[in-house]
């Protein structure tokens, strides 16, 4: 299947409503490897995907690290969380982050149901006309052939590094991120003061 080209969609169906999903966790690993010394604007994001079409809302999804363990990490984080929720049109779902007994290994758990969930419940009360999942989870390929089923268009962004050949067949619409797609949606980190 070949990638579509960003503008050739956008043109395609300008009076659209698209709805964004964001797997955070999925992004930040990647973006990690990738881009150590950035991170992605969310609300950017979720714009240009939409492109000229009519944005529901864009959903991001990420897991919280417990601050009685990880204080300053947690501190962070949760000051990353409110500068995303004070934008339009985004919500923040989160689920914890679990951790073993020793507190030396921690894993993600219920982040995926949700995502899948909510994008499900969208396309049941038509709340959308195209979804586009940011993400390059091969797990969601059962939710994603059920909504092309209901009518739903479904589009992809991923990473080609991160992205499971169980969505090539789940997805319409495929747009790879890399820089260029990404250079007016990307903030560099800021260096600690020494």
């Amino acid at each position: 299947m070949k990638y579509t080209t960003f503008c050739d969609i956008i043109k395609q169906y300008p009076n659209e409503k698209v709805q964004v999903f964001i797997d955070g966790a999925n992004l930040y690993k990647t973006m990690k490897d990738l881009m150590p010394d950035c991170y992605i604007d969310y609300y950017k994001l979720g714009f240009k995907l939409c492109g000229p079409r009519k944005i529901v809302r864009i959903n991001c999804y990420l897991s919280e690290l417990n601050p009685e363990w990880e204080s300053e990490k947690a501190r962070k984080q949760q000051s990353f969380l409110s500068t995303i929720r004070k934008n339009p049109f985004i919500t923040v779902r989160t689920r914890p982050l679990r951790y073993s007994p020793d507190k030396q290994n921690k894993w993600e758990k219920g982040v995926d149901i949700l995502i899948a969930t909510d994008m499900l419940i969208g396309a049941f009360r038509n709340c959308y006309d195209s979804l586009m999942l940011v993400s390059g989870d091969g797990d969601f390929a059962p939710v994603l052939n059920e909504i092309k089923e209901m009518g739903k268009r479904v589009e992809n962004a991923f990473f080609a590094k991160s992205r499971s050949s169980g969505l090539i067949s789940s997805c319409d619409i495929f747009i790879p991120l890399d820089n260029d797609f990404l250079s007016d949606c990307i903030r560099e980190r800021k260096k600690p003061s020494s």
